[in-house]
């Protein structure tokens, strides 16, 4: 950035994001994914795994998120998991 130089009128924006993983609803991630899913052509060839398994396992692992704070166990019930690799991916999805 020390060789970029604004031109009058011209204005810098950062993009941040706040928050990606836990504002992402957890049903509409698996909407998303059973859409993408259902949709791939090539899924079978490279498992054997039902589209209908897939959803059940990654439902599972988006709704079952507990983490401990303070000596203190708390299961978050909004958004995907910060730290979590699903989460990524759903929100790239």
């Amino acid at each position: 950035m020390k060789n970029v130089k604004l031109e009058e009128g011209d204005e810098l924006l950062s993009f941040d994001v706040v928050s990606l993983f836990t504002s992402i609803p957890v049903e509409l991630a698996i909407q998303v994914a059973t859409d993408v899913l259902s949709k791939n052509a090539t899924l079978q060839d490279r498992s054997t795994i039902p589209v209908d398994d897939i959803v059940d396992l990654l439902d599972f692992c988006l709704s079952t998120t507990n983490f401990k704070y303070n000596n203190t166990y708390y299961q978050q019930i909004f958004g995907t998991a910060m730290g979590s690799p699903v989460s990524a991916v759903m929100a790239n999805l």
